[in-house]
């Protein structure tokens, strides 16, 4: 009989996947941490090694076109988390920056701020066969959210995608192998008990206009990380020594149906406003209740003429003919400088 035919099997559904704020970078933060999660989440890519191996042809006499040896070179570790419908504003964090709370009973606001400096997390992963048995436990550490998106469509929820999460290092349960610690253990998290934001609860408002007939949205988040291989004590596992943010971009891409001719007059200002160029401030908004919404405003500030002061910028807003259509819509690419996220909920801390 084949090894394994008619046994137990790793199961796609039974397994763990939770997260802890690092206090220095790259340094798992221990198991009892390890108790936050980031939503419902169905799938997720993650950041197992991914080894350069440099094959050389050269040296052999009998390789017959074959590569004679190769090399191991770098060793990226880089993760995506999809389709994560969000329960409360927690992840939205890290993509930006930095998290303050106020309020001593329910509800809570929590503002996030941009910083120069993102948060570093570490990530743990656990799977089960069928029989409930833990098969294998991965923390993943030093991890920052390189590129994200924030959005919803008609007849879903609202919803987040970190698109790149890259790590500098890694650990597991597998004893004896390379990378194994005898403190990575299985992780208890926190479960939410929170019902997720439907597309239905959103607006948006472009330039003080609330526009009643959106049919979806997506702002792009892009923190252009580098990575940085310095000459260390681990040079030997050729994993990154650090990421380093680059420049930060923000992105919005949204359909809109439309009624009147307000979005062409924005295209054709190109961001000037009585001779004045500065663009506009877009409001995105998810409210389930007056104590329970999460509020996106690009930028956070009046927008104002100059540098550091300019809000949002259509690119492009094409009003096309649409005879098959029963409502004229226009897709909007809007390009943003800065970004203010506010939440208010019942939860007393963000990590």
């Amino acid at each position: 009989m084949p090894v394994g035919q008619g046994g137990t099997v790793i199961r796609g559904e039974t397994w763990k996947l939770g997260y802890a704020i690092e206090t220095t970078y790259g340094t798992d933060p221990g198991t009892a941490n390890y108790t936050n999660m980031f939503g419902v989440v169905q799938t997720a890519t993650l950041p197992d090694p991914v080894i350069d191996f440099m094959p050389l042809w050269m040296l052999g006499n009998a390789s017959k076109r074959n590569w004679y040896i190769t090399y191991k070179g770098r060793i990226a570790l880089a993760a995506s988390i999809p389709d994560i419908w969000l329960l409360d504003g927690r992840p939205l964090r890290f993509p930006i920056g930095t998290v303050s709370t106020m309020g001593s009973s329910p509800p809570y606001t929590h503002t996030i701020s941009e910083a120069f400096t993102l948060s570093s997390i570490a990530l743990h992963a656990t799977l089960y066969d069928s029989d409930g048995t833990v098969k294998l436990n991965r923390r993943f550490l030093g991890g920052k959210v390189g590129r994200a998106s924030i959005s919803g469509a008609e007849n879903d929820f609202l919803k987040m995608s970190f698109d790149e999460v890259q790590f500098i290092n890694l650990a597991h349960d597998q004893s004896g192998e390379p990378y194994y610690s005898a403190t990575v253990a299985d992780i208890s998290p926190t479960y939410p008990t929170t019902e997720p934001y439907l597309f239905s609860y959103g607006s948006l408002s472009l330039a003080g206009t609330e526009f009643a007939r959106i049919r979806n949205f997506r702002l792009d988040i892009s923190n252009n990380l580098e990575p940085k291989y310095y000459i260390t004590d681990n040079a030997i596992y050729q994993l990154p020594y650090e990421y380093r943010e680059g420049r930060r971009e923000y992105t919005l891409a949204t359909t809109i149906d439309i009624e009147d001719a307000s979005l062409f007059k924005e295209l054709v200002r190109q961001g000037t406003y009585s001779s004045i160029y500065k663009g506009f401030q877009v409001i995105i908004q998810f409210t389930k209740s007056a104590d329970d919404y999460i509020k996106l405003t690009i930028p956070s500030s009046t927008p104002s003429a100059g540098g550091d002061a300019m809000g949002c910028l259509i690119r492009t807003a094409p009003h096309n003919i649409m005879s098959t259509e029963a409502i004229v819509n226009v897709p909007l690419t809007i390009i943003g400088r800065a970004l203010g996220i506010e939440v208010k909920d019942s939860l007393a801390t963000y990590p």
